[in-house]
């Protein structure tokens, strides 16, 4: 397998507090209603009601393969002698992604050459599964699990659409729940429907029972959002459950490329590209999406310049949420 899997001792460090109070949905869900809530642009943090269930936090970023960087002239990952500036950018990143302490990180553009760095740097509180391009030489995509959040017991595959892209994918059980949740990320072309297609035929392929929630994060290198830049047009089909993602709030900003990629003269990735997409199983589960003050900030640094630079750490910002998952039929297991 060209993916690794990279084993470490468990951390003793806390991660941030991700259980804000419930809404009065989320409230019917843990009474055992088979309920759907999903935070709407604005995304507050839900209204005290009850005990919360665990949360889940997601964070998804294009790191800026430096190979691409030099190759294209991307001026978020060039020296001024025209080099590679990895070493300058790539520790403002590792330090937002460590501020944060996400459970479930997706990274695209990861060079093979800087996957040893980044599972170092990410730390032994990590679990991290890397799936590289079969026909792009430098780069693959990546998912990091927090082991303190999953139980150690994790599946990994991943597919290769048509030679050009690798779609990765892990199966946990989260602690916390006792809930299987499926991971999924891919660097594709969401214009392109084959690959969206193949996309969700793997988030969904599957030897036994469906997982209870599914996660689908990436760089899409299009922007979903409708004209009237509120609704979100998502890309995969509800078969077995409606796909959902979280609208920027007021405060956050409503692209995900720096301005200069939203230059007439670009001719891809302009507007919002990255997304982080999650669906509760069909009758069986739900989810409550929501942005916590550790999300709202990763992704509200990641879209500035950072010292090290001036640039923004690449060519992307991140994208962060939270969802509280339940299983509709089973209260015990909140």
């Amino acid at each position: 397998s060209v993916w690794s899997h990279v084993q470490a001792q468990r951390s003793s460090l806390g991660g941030p507090d991700r259980t804000p109070p419930m809404t009065a949905t989320a409230a019917a869900v843990a009474a055992g209603l088979a309920t759907s809530a999903v935070g709407l642009r604005g995304g507050a943090l839900p209204t005290e009601v009850g005990h919360a269930p665990p949360a889940i936090s997601v964070g998804c970023y294009n790191v800026l393969c430096p190979t691409y960087a030099v190759k294209w002239e991307e001026r978020e990952g060039m020296a001024p002698d025209g080099s590679s500036n990895w070493p300058e950018r790539w520790p403002a990143m590792c330090e937002l992604l460590s501020t944060a302490r996400l459970d479930i990180l997706c990274l695209q553009e990861v060079e093979h050459t800087c996957v040893e760095q980044i599972v170092s740097d990410l730390g032994p509180s990590y679990s991290t599964f890397y799936f590289k391009h079969e026909k792009r030489p430098p780069d693959g995509v990546m998912i990091a699990v927090k082991k303190d959040t999953f139980d150690d017991s994790i599946e990994s595959s991943e597919m290769q659409e048509s030679g050009a892209v690798a779609f990765g994918r892990v199966d946990l059980v989260h602690l916390g729940s006792g809930l299987r949740i499926r991971v999924v990320t891919a660097h594709c072309r969401g214009g392109k429907q084959s690959q969206l297609d193949a996309l969700a035929e793997f988030a969904d392929r599957s030897a036994g029972e469906q997982p209870d929630v599914t996660v689908i994060a990436g760089d899409f290198n299009e922007d979903f959002q409708g004209e009237d830049g509120v609704q979100v047009k998502c890309p995969f089909p509800n078969t077995g459950g409606e796909y959902k993602t979280l609208r920027r709030e007021d405060g956050l900003p409503l692209l995900s490329r720096p301005p200069h990629k939203q230059a007439e003269d670009q001719s891809s990735g302009k507007g919002k590209v990255d997304y982080i997409f999650v669906r509760g199983q069909c009758n069986r589960s739900s989810v409550e999406l929501f942005r916590d003050s550790s999300s709202h900030t990763l992704v509200l640094e990641s879209h500035k310049p950072c010292i090290a630079t001036g640039q923004w750490p690449s060519d992307h910002g991140a994208e962060s949420l939270s969802f509280r998952p339940a299983l509709a039929d089973h209260p015990a297991h909140l």
